[in-house]
């Protein structure tokens, strides 16, 4: 073969493999003209089209190009699939935003399938699946990232809901370091516009709608684990240090709640963590894994993981809190609900409302207040619908306000 045969255009492949990234450019997972499904499915079958006359060609008679373009488009069509994959997955996280509870070990499942199947880390030797060519090496790269960092954010949502201090931190932090180093790579790409009378300027790549999206799931969970695990964080600094840094965090639970005592005149505000059943449980922050401490029992096993403004749970009316946990747990348990209870002996007023399986928020007013009090069940609500932080799913597709 010579030189000027070797390096002879093949116009039809070259064709394809450029539409496959052109029209990739810019496309979303909702698009409304061309779905992107319809996208990849008709680019797929281009590619096992070339894919397919790379295989069927005489011995001696494909160039070296084109048997590389044969072998490049077998890999571009496990791209596409993986693409689809992880398409139906967001379709199917976006559908979830209007539920009250996100089972997000299921949706960490799905993902860790999808990653053990194309990517080519995950296996020891390549496997028919992946697309691990050199020449792709940008583009595994992309798909390990981005599917890396939606799985760490994910799985730190279920284990802040398990109140798992550990855990927790190092998915937001592994997470927190892919989406950094993701983001740099658009503040050194340029692009570079002509301007209609001359001259040309460039500006920094935005970002896809993806990757703002992952930016504002993050910053939830960062709000919802700085909230749950307040009590071990505060003990790493001063007290206004750690009121300056959960300030930044959008919402900032503890500064919402701690304004809502004081224009109240609320006696507590309280997060309680049911833990019966819970084996592993060993109380705020990190435990060595092999350190042993007697599983708890009676009213220790419904610790406060947040009580304002003290601080410390209010004791005199701990029993009276567990109580109506467990004699109002239907409808405590429909995870809309705010349940209103006056004591008479203790002349105080409860309300509570559950956000997640586990967790109770309970609110104690000295004296009577009325169980129609707007203001209180709207707070409750609020706080409550936001600690589900299933809202941010509802924005995954764009344009959507959630």
């Amino acid at each position: 073969m010579t030189e000027v045969e070797e390096l002879r255009p093949v116009p039809r492949e070259r064709a394809i493999l450029e539409s496959f990234f052109t029209q990739l450019g810019g496309q979303s997972f909702f698009s409304r003209k061309d779905s992107i499904r319809t996208i990849y499915t008709s680019l797929y079958n281009e590619l096992r089209k070339v894919m397919t006359m790379g295989r069927h060609s005489q011995p001696g008679s494909a160039s070296y190009l084109e048997d590389l373009l044969s072998h490049l488009s077998e890999q571009l069509c496990h791209f596409t699939q993986a693409r689809m994959e992880m398409a139906d997955l967001y379709e199917k996280m976006h559908s979830l935003g209007s539920q009250k509870s996100i089972n997000s070990d299921e949706l960490v499942t799905t993902l860790e399938a999808v990653l053990h199947k194309y990517s080519s880390k995950c296996v020891s030797v390549y496997t028919v699946t992946t697309f691990h060519h050199p020449i792709l090496g940008r583009v595994e790269e992309s798909f390990q990232t981005e599917v890396d960092v939606v799985t760490q954010l994910l799985r730190c949502q279920v284990q802040v809901s398990e109140w798992h201090f550990l855990p927790a931190l190092l998915s937001l932090h592994g997470a927190n370091s892919k989406l950094t180093a993701w983001g740099q790579l658009f503040q050194r790409q340029k692009e570079t516009r002509k301007h209609l009378f001359g001259g040309q300027s460039q500006k920094a790549v935005q970002p896809p709608h993806l990757y703002l999206w992952l930016q504002r799931f993050q910053a939830a969970l960062l709000a919802k684990f700085s909230f749950y695990f307040h009590e071990a964080l505060s003990r790493q600094t001063a007290p206004a240090d750690m009121r300056a840094l959960t300030a930044r965090t959008t919402p900032d639970y503890h500064g919402k709640i701690s304004s809502f005592i004081r224009k109240h005149d609320a006696s507590n505000v309280s997060l309680v963590f049911d833990n019966r059943g819970s084996e592993s449980f060993q109380g705020h922050g990190y435990h060595h894994p092999h350190s042993y401490r007697e599983a708890p029992k009676g009213v220790e096993q419904f610790p406060a993981v947040v009580s304002l403004p003290s601080g410390e749970r209010p004791l005199t009316h701990w029993p009276n809190v567990i109580m109506m946990m467990g004699d109002r747990a239907a409808e405590l348990n429909t995870l809309d609900k705010v349940v209103h209870f006056y004591d008479d002996k203790v002349q105080s007023t409860y309300y509570l409302t559950r956000p997640e399986p586990h967790f109770t928020l309970v609110v104690i007013f000295d004296g009577r207040k009325s169980e129609k009090d707007l203001h209180i069940a709207a707070f409750l609500q609020e706080i409550s619908g936001s600690l589900r932080n299933s809202k941010p799913f509802s924005t995954l597709k764009p344009g959507s306000k959630g």
